[in-house]
């Protein structure tokens, strides 16, 4: 008889799943759920505190707490607007709230406002588009942008 997988899923995952919002992994959706993935990403983007960070697809925003906690600033541009008003949930009434911007749309075609660093964790599928035009930015003196292989 095979195993059956147990299901470990983060509370943050569990509160967006119970409320019906399903992830169109077609595009590469996922959540970002792994402390030590998201630690790395921030580790490896070398913020200060004075920096203004542009986050891409911030999801859930078990990233953008993180950034939110180091930087000064954090734009961040998410094209999902259910996972905009559950983004906005997370920070509701919290320090942290008014160091959030949120951008509605698709990055690509969205007016991006100054920023210093650009930080992404990208599915596999959209990483050359994402690139291309992060190196295109006009703001900023760095990008840090994580690619999800699978």
């Amino acid at each position: 008889m095979p195993k059956v997988k147990a299901e470990k899923k983060s509370r943050q995952h569990q509160e967006v799943k119970s409320q019906g919002i399903m992830f169109n992994t077609g595009i590469g959706q996922h959540i970002l759920k792994n402390p030590l993935v998201v630690n790395g990403i921030i580790d490896k983007a070398a913020l200060r505190p004075t920096d203004v960070v542009l986050e891409v697809g911030p999801g859930t925003g078990n990233m953008t707490v993180k950034l939110l906690e180091k930087a000064k600033k954090v734009v961040a541009c998410e094209l999902d607007t259910r996972l905009v008003a559950e983004l906005q949930k997370r920070v509701q009434c919290t320090p942290l709230q008014s160091k959030l911007q949120i951008m509605v749309g698709d990055v690509l075609k969205t007016e991006l406002p100054f920023f210093d660093v650009c930080v992404a964790n990208l599915p596999y599928q959209v990483r050359s588009t994402g690139f291309f035009r992060a190196q295109n930015m006009r703001s900023g003196d760095s990008v840090f942008i994580h690619i999800r292989c699978c």
